[in-house]
């Protein structure tokens, strides 16, 4: 198998390039996911130039944008549907940097007929720098 790099530095093992993705999400990724189990997918990306703020940390907006797709994914792998976003909450922790691999650890936690509600945390390594949470509404894919 190949190793994939981003930047300078390799791609953990186990994770794949997400290959199909909306025009928005290919323009600030690429993103890669790990399947860990039939209810387990973790989404993840390579903290580049074009992710950072002025002060050369990755922009809030980017961890936001990010972790929306990471959570939609979730709310996917967890049932066959898709979803659009109602509502997000996120908390700020800790500062990523250039060259972070920045996972997206997503848990479902519950959902009815027409929502679902997603929660997840924004890790680099071990330290959890973001935390969302989101309430997606059931939709049909667009065209």
């Amino acid at each position: 198998m190949t190793k994939i790099i981003t930047g300078q530095r390799p791609v953990p093992e186990g994770f794949v390039q997400v290959e199909r993705s909306a025009h928005f999400t290919a323009n600030n990724g690429p993103f890669f996911e790990k399947i860990v189990d039939e209810h387990t997918i973790i989404r993840a990306f390579r903290a580049e130039k074009k992710h950072l703020n002025s002060m050369r940390f990755v922009h809030g907006g980017m961890l936001m944008t990010f972790a929306d797709n990471a959570l939609a994914r979730a709310a996917i792998y967890g049932t066959g549907r898709y979803s659009v976003t109602i509502k997000m909450n996120s908390e700020f922790l800790s500062p990523a940097r250039e060259g972070d691999w920045i996972e997206a650890h997503t848990d479902v936690i519950r959902r009815t007929k027409s929502v679902i509600f997603v929660r997840g945390d924004l890790k680099v390594g071990q330290k959890t720098v973001f935390k969302a949470d989101a309430l997606f509404h059931f939709v049909r894919a667009g065209r």
